[in-house]
């Protein structure tokens, strides 16, 4: 039994039940004893999370000085290089350096590695990531996510998106980060449940997973599975579906909670705000409920250390080869005698219903103008349902008549006489002027596709019936993409038109696909068959070809009908307006909707509305939002007030576009790169044990290795990776060269699959493998001797150690290789550095020969406990060093969080100070206590983050000697 005495600290290395484990914790039990929370280290229990109890379990404390220096027979010492290059990579930066990230595939630019880089200085790592559609926000999540993984602080992730990018989003980060997510859409998560017994977690079973908000609303009892989960990073994707507005929505209940449930939070949004305070603000408290209490004005220096907004012009020089400018074309189509009846019909449409229309709410004649700007179908549709509507609740209702009128004129609008749609029809087929011949689109040519947007369902089922056939193209080049799709069947659809072989040649989607979705792979022609009432859905829908990455011009056009009649022409000349106003948002602000300045579609749809029901004159119209709009940020100036100038010691401003790049660092390796690495590590499995470990296939040109998992390595990926990534014929091909998976990532678009090539990098799930078995090739508590050829003299050594003091949280904070050079009597010379002993003796940077010739190891084994304890002076020293450091920012935390407790106070004062009754001042009190609990277990996680254990941790590595002698 383990007493209270001799409880392991935070980051020490225990055995229990006879597996390696490493400590998070210690608390102290109710019933007697302690608990140990550890995470475990030795293969069979890897990153597994367990309790032990003292009152049960024998919990025993490795000690460095009782390791076993053992010989290494492997050629050129090749086991112990690798020992050591895994030992490097299971170290945990201790830098704020962008150390892997930027090496992902992609061409990162400068701006993209700036939220990674934030994050990594921060206390909690938590961000919103504003920036504007098509500057690749699910990039820089997969940047930071990265660089969390690699400092041991990604191993359960929570992925929350839309049913739309679902599959998108996981593909992304599979194949640019080989992050896997598992996907939770309805099969998924049949799937599950039939692996798990019925009662337990599902998010518990899988440490990466991916669902979309509906699925989380649908169900009621995730909410309790959520409540009993924990996640290192939650990112909840277009952020704005749960962000406040004005009233408490199930969405935004789910992101509350999943808020409280991780250290790292990632939202992810291009438009973070609806005008009102609140809403962003709803999104602030997500990120840290301590910087504003409920209800409290604050500016923009409250908030501007937790998100990053950028637009296009903010970064243009770095984005001038991704963002090719775009063509903006109006098809514009004279009113057939048809429409102009029916359109005639609607300028005299009188209706009872509408002359008591509640102020603020859409006349119903607008709503029919709207339509009919649609189509036909969609006015015909939401003609039939008012009129079932009325005649249930009154069949002499006056509105019926003038109704069944326009019903009439409307129907009587076939296809021959849709102007709007043969003109669209006419421009694609090419029969215009020669200027216009930009726009024939025959879909013959695979990589250029055409996507058509609709706002209404009933458009969208007219324009799948009738535009394929009117331009030749049979059913396979068609798909359509609406909201009432299947999960499968929508995801399915959004990857086929990125392949050059699928036959599709043709989409024609509703507004549900005009977030988030990259589109622009085999696109850049993108038609909008209705003009949108909302400069939010203009940029929405623009951004799915008019994005980065995309190396063609975007061709945006707008289909239109001129009626004859003026007043129809007059609103249709509103609706142009807003066509302007977009694309000059596209060559300067890079924001349209701050034209409106109301940043809610709704409320942008309402204003275009009530502007139509006035009868502004359209050049007032334009003139109103020329007043309105604002140049990039000076609209969140407007928010959040004019904060006062930002010196060098505060933070910079969020949207200052001059910003230095983010640095970039590299960690020290005994290898060439990650192929090295790897094909060194299986060799080396396969000469211990051939029949369980097969030779990989390896390209040296390509940097590239093929093998077919053993059962060991089976297991291991069958948990980690999603079915989907599984190559078809079991064998797993991995290249460390990132224009290979490039080719790869195309060739995968061309096809029906997924890349055939996997990214081999640190945090590909493999080489996280390899690691593990390549820390077991020695045995446990056991340090190989190695010979090198230079830096020692004959009888000299170094005792290669690692010491690590983590905080408070069991996180490894201080983490040090020291080389402790002894001489040939085993005194201490000198405490080198990792660089240093690297750079003295050649390791990894020269060949080293192993003659065979044996060591004398016990006489170096006594001593190893001098030796640690010269390691121990130095890592002292720098802990001395990293608490002055650090109490000092300790102190400023504790400070800031007084200063923020008393402000939330006073607003409390504030709010009750009116309502003096006994019910109000009990929930005065409610929310003080409320209060006071929140900013003590902040002041809480600052201690125990920022406070070191006052124990180093020591790991004995290897022994290194002068080669060719012995001591």
């Amino acid at each position: 039994m383990t007493t209270a005495e001799s409880l392991p600290p935070p980051g020490a290395r225990v055995l229990v039940r006879d597996e390696e484990w490493l400590v998070r914790n210690t608390d102290q039990c109710t019933a007697g004893g302690h608990q140990v929370r550890c995470i475990g280290v030795s293969e069979l229990v890897r990153n597994r999370e367990a309790v032990f109890l003292t009152l049960l379990d024998r919990i025993e404390t490795i000690d460095p000085r009782e390791t076993e220096l053992v010989a290494d027979p492997s050629p050129g010492f090749t086991a112990s290089l690798l020992y050591l290059e895994a030992r490097l990579r299971q170290t945990v930066p201790a830098t704020d350096e962008l150390v892997l990230g930027h090496r992902a595939v992609m061409d990162a630019l400068p701006f993209q590695l700036d939220p990674a880089h934030r994050v990594l200085q921060q206390l909690r790592p938590r961000l919103l990531i504003a920036d504007t559609v098509g500057l690749g926000k699910t990039l820089e999540a997969g940047i930071l996510t990265a660089e969390l993984i690699r400092r041991g602080k990604g191993r359960r992730i929570l992925v929350v998106t839309t049913r739309a990018m679902m599959r998108q989003f996981q593909q992304e980060f599979w194949s640019r980060f080989a992050i896997s997510l598992t996907r939770l859409d309805a099969d998924g998560i049949q799937r599950i449940r039939r692996r798990i017994p019925a009662n337990h977690n599902p998010f518990q079973y899988l440490d990466r997973t991916i669902i979309s908000v509906d699925t989380l609303k649908r169900d009621g009892e995730y909410r309790h599975h959520l409540e009993n989960a924990w996640w290192d990073i939650i990112i909840i994707d277009e952020a704005h579906n749960v962000s406040f507005k004005g009233n408490r929505t199930q969405s935004n209940r789910l992101a509350d909670l999943l808020a409280r449930r991780s250290d790292a939070l990632l939202l992810l949004t291009a438009t973070p705000h609806n005008g009102k305070r609140e809403s962003f603000a709803s999104l602030v408290r997500m990120l840290d409920p301590t910087v504003l209490p409920a209800g409290a004005d604050y500016t923009r220096h409250d908030v501007e250390h937790l998100f990053v907004r950028r637009f296009k012009r903010d970064v243009r020089e770095q984005i001038r080869r991704e963002f090719p400018e775009r063509e903006v074309c109006k098809f514009a189509a004279q009113a057939t005698p048809a429409e102009n009846a029916a359109f005639d019909a609607l300028r005299l449409l009188r209706l009872k219903s509408d002359e008591g229309a509640r102020e603020g709410s859409m006349l119903f004649r607008t709503t029919l103008e709207k339509s009919l700007f649609s189509s036909p179908a969609a006015c015909l549709d939401t003609l039939d349902e008012r009129l079932r509507r009325t005649r249930g609740k009154d069949a002499a209702h006056p509105d019926l008549a003038p109704l069944q009128a326009l019903r009439a004129a409307v129907a009587a609008i076939g296809p021959e006489q849709f102007s709007k749609f043969n003109e669209l029809v006419r421009q694609l087929r090419g029969a215009t002027a020669a200027a216009e011949h930009r726009w024939r689109w025959d879909g013959k040519t695979a990589d250029d596709r055409l996507v058509v947007f609709t706002e209404r369902l009933e458009t969208l089922n007219f324009l799948h019936q009738h535009l394929p056939r009117a331009l030749g193209l049979p059913a396979s080049a068609v798909a359509i993409l609406h909201g009432q799709l299947a999960d499968g069947d929508l995801q399915k659809i959004v990857e086929d038109f990125g392949k050059t072989l699928s036959p599709l040649r043709l989409l024609i989607a509703s507004d549900v696909a005009s977030e988030g979705l990259n589109l622009h792979y085999c696109a850049h022609r993108l038609v909008h068959f209705d003009i949108p009432w909302s400069l939010m859905v203009f940029q929405q829908r623009n951004g799915r070809v008019d994005r980065y990455g995309q190396t063609r011009t975007p061709r945006l056009a707008y289909c239109m009908t001129e009626a004859a009649d003026e007043k129809i022409r007059g609103d249709l000349r509103i609706l142009e307006i807003l066509i302007d106003k977009d694309a000059e948002a596209a060559r300067n602000i890079g924001d349209p909707s701050s034209f409106m300045g109301l940043y809610d579609e709704d409320l942008e749809v309402e204003k275009v509305a009530e502007t139509i029901e006035q009868a502004t004159r359209p050049e007032a119209f334009s003139a109103w939002l020329d007043g309105t709009g604002k140049n990039g940020f000076a609209l969140l100036d407007e928010l959040f007030e004019q904060a006062p100038p930002i010196d060098a010691t505060t933070a910079e401003p969020a949207h200052a576009a001059d910003r230095s790049a983010a640095p970039v660092g590299s960690l020290p390796s005994l290898f060439a790169d990650d192929f090295a690495y790897a094909r060194a590590g299986l060799e080396c499995l396969h000469r211990l044990n051939p029949r369980e470990q097969a030779l990989p296939r390896c390209d040296e040109a390509k940097r590239s290795l093929a093998l077919q998992p053993n059962a060991d390595l089976a297991m291991l990926l069958e948990r980690e990776l999603a079915p989907e990534m599984w190559p078809s014929d079991n064998v797993f091909a991995l290249s460390s060269a990132r224009e290979e998976i490039d080719r790869a990532l195309r060739h995968a678009r061309d096809t029906q699959e997924w890349p055939a090539i996997q990214y081999l990098w640190p945090i590909h799930p493999l080489l996280q493998w390899l690691d593990y078995k390549m820390l077991a090739l020695f045995g446990r508590q056991k340090a190989p001797v190695l010979k090198v050829a230079r830096g020692l003299a004959a009888g000299e050594a170094i005792v290669l150690v690692t010491g690590q003091i983590p905080n408070r949280r069991g996180q490894s904070v201080l983490a040090e290789w020291l080389g402790v050079h002894l001489d040939a009597d085993g005194a201490a010379i000198a405490t080198l550095s990792l660089d240093d002993v690297l750079a003295r003796t050649g390791l990894g940077r020269s060949e080293l020969i192993n003659d065979g010739v044996p060591i004398a190891v016990p006489d170096w084994q006594r001593r190893l406990a001098p030796a640690l304890d010269e390691a121990a002076k130095v890592l002292r020293e720098k802990k001395r060093a990293f608490d002055a450091a650090h109490g000092a920012r300790l102190s400023s935390e504790l400070d800031r969080l007084r200063t923020l407790r008393q402000r939330h106070l006073t607003q409390i004062e504030f709010d009750f100070a009116q309502t003096p009754g006994g019910l109000a001042q009990s929930h005065r009190m409610k929310r003080a206590a409320h209060t006071d609990d929140l900013f003590a277990q902040y002041q809480e996680w600052a201690r125990q983050t920022l406070k070191l254990d006052e124990r180093a941790q020591f790991t004995v590595l290897a022994l290194l000697v002068a080669g060719g002698s012995a001591p």
